[in-house]
């Protein structure tokens, strides 16, 4: 670290202690209380529990309530900010708070994965930054500094820079010279920028939509019984369809185009300004409408690389990278929180791609020519053994049969006719033989190299793409059916989670398991 640092030691190796800006007692507020209402306001209007509570207490009650709350929030959050403070000590930021209980943070530098600098919309009047630091044992050893200079978060950010000597220099600027300095050399240049467009398409390409009609799950019964109270006062009749069926299909078209524009407005309020920098070792994106956020992606830590569309984006053609690091856990839970690439075409996801696994560290083997087609290519894709389409058929079958058994029987019982019931009995068959079809197809693998590329899914896919040495361990599974078809499931435990293969005839198994292991022995260092 350098002398000169405003967070590194005082005279005599006394450390420099720094706190929090004073706007941080309002900033931890107001985001507390932010965060409260976003995890329970629903659920709490969805279950009708605000109006019986107000009707049981009265207003007077719970306005005294509420002010008595919010003395305890400032008086806690006053505590806090009195025992928060941090310093730089070397390359080593030392963090201590607590409130009833006192702890003691410390992180190295040569153990920070990423970094991620937000500025919500209540912290720019201030200019204030939520800075946090994710070391390698994943997103359970994230710290944050919950209000302070940008200044000085830039200043954490060049302190606490893994120190590695395997950066690559960018491209040289347009009338630079040979004597530009290193920091000239290394200086961020714009890898991707998304556009209005590519915005719009990841909106209805994403998990948004169904993420977003979750959350307003819990409003359709109060929405219910305002339609059932307000309906008999107004006059439809004069523009509402004849037909019962479309009316029931407007309806349903007017909810998809609701989902539709809330989620296209989610990804211009997460996405505004996406711009992916690309500063050698480190790659940095920067987004937000009112929450800006800076996110580092460190490629010496990166793990795998996945691509994912969901069944709309492949009509779209879109798609979004995800960047896991050590223990990113893998999966949609908490994809938000991971280095994604949003709005991408194919080709442009295959390029970054092949940008990230050359930029690694000790992987300059990639050959991005022989990744072509994310989502289709299965001329360049194994797949597994037929007998995984008959099991899958027989699980969606038992699954389809019973959850209709539930609903025809149970919670929307209805006297079906023979023609009625014969249909279901038919149908449900094909729907189920049509899902293990098409994810039979979807499930595929392949090996490149010294790369892995494993696909699933059924209408939306994922595909990672991953270096073999960075396997951690491996299970070889058999069950007596796989025995007696020949077949068997191979488990590869990475640092950000789990990649299966399932029915891979037997051979295959063994030999791919025996090329992981030599090559992650290999990679070991002596």
């Amino acid at each position: 670290m350098s002398e000169a640092s405003p967070l590194g030691g005082g005279q005599g190796g006394e450390l420099k202690w720094q706190r929090l800006s004073p706007w941080a007692v309002l900033l931890l507020l107001l985001s507390g209380s932010a965060s409260l209402l976003r995890q329970h306001m629903p659920l709490v209007l969805g279950a009708g529990a605000g109006l019986a509570l107000v009707e049981r207490l009265g207003l007077r009650e719970l306005a005294l309530g509420g002010v008595v709350l919010l003395i305890l929030a400032v008086l806690i959050s006053l505590l806090y900010y009195r025992r928060f403070r941090y310093c730089c000590d070397g390359d080593v930021l030392i963090v201590q708070k607590g409130l009833l209980e006192h702890r003691e943070f410390k992180v190295a530098a040569r153990h920070v994965q990423s970094i991620v600098i937000r500025q919500p919309g209540y912290m720019r009047p201030f200019g204030l930054v939520l800075w946090e630091v994710e070391t390698l044992a994943g997103e359970a050893s994230r710290i944050a500094l919950p209000g302070i200079r940008r200044e000085r978060a830039e200043v954490l950010e060049r302190e606490l820079r893994p120190p590695d000597g395997r950066r690559r220099p960018t491209k040289p600027r347009p009338g630079a010279t040979s004597e530009s300095s290193p920091a000239d050399e290394m200086q961020a240049v714009p890898r991707f920028v998304i556009g209005a467009k590519a915005i719009v398409l990841h909106g209805l390409a994403s998990r948004s939509i169904y993420l977003i009609a979750a959350m307003l799950s819990p409003l359709v019964r109060p929405l219910e019984r305002w339609l059932h109270d307000r309906l008999p006062q107004l006059d439809f009749e004069a523009w509402m369809p004849g037909s019962p069926l479309l009316a029931v299909a407007v309806g349903l078209l007017a909810v998809v185009i609701l989902l539709a524009l809330l989620a296209i407005l989610a990804a211009w309020w997460r996405f505004h300004g996406f711009v992916l920098l690309d500063a050698g070792e480190r790659q940095i994106q920067r987004s937000g409408l009112f929450h800006r956020q800076e996110q580092t992606l460190s490629l010496a830590r990166l793990q795998v690389v996945e691509w994912v569309q969901t069944g709309l984006g492949r009509l779209l053609g879109r798609g979004y990278l995800v960047c896991h690091q050590y223990g990113a856990l893998g999966g949609d839970a908490g994809e938000s929180r991971r280095f994604m690439v949003p709005g991408l075409s194919e080709a442009q996801g295959e390029a970054l791609t092949a940008h990230f696994w050359q930029g690694s560290a000790g992987s300059g083997y990639f050959k991005p020519g022989r990744f072509t087609g994310h989502a289709g290519s299965g001329q360049l894709l194994r797949r597994v053994d037929p007998s995984y389409r008959r099991v899958l058929f027989l699980r969606y079958l038992l699954l389809l049969a019973g959850g209709a058994a539930l609903v025809l029987g149970l919670l929307i019982p209805l006297e079906l006719s023979w023609p009625a019931w014969g249909g279901l009995a038919a149908g449900l068959p094909l729907l189920a033989a049509v899902l293990a079809h098409w994810r039979w197809i979807a499930t595929g693998w392949a090996q490149e190299g010294d790369f892995l590329r494993v696909r699933r899914g059924v209408v939306g896919q994922r595909t990672g793409i991953f270096p073999m040495h960075h396997l951690i361990s491996l299970r070889l599974q058999q069950s007596w059916l796989q025995r007696r078809r020949g077949v068997a499931t191979l488990h590869l435990e990475l640092a950000n989670g789990r990649q299966t293969l399932p029915y891979l005839k037997e051979d295959d198994a063994r030999h791919l398991a025996d090329t992981l292991l030599f090559t992650a022995e290999c990679a070991q260092p002596v």
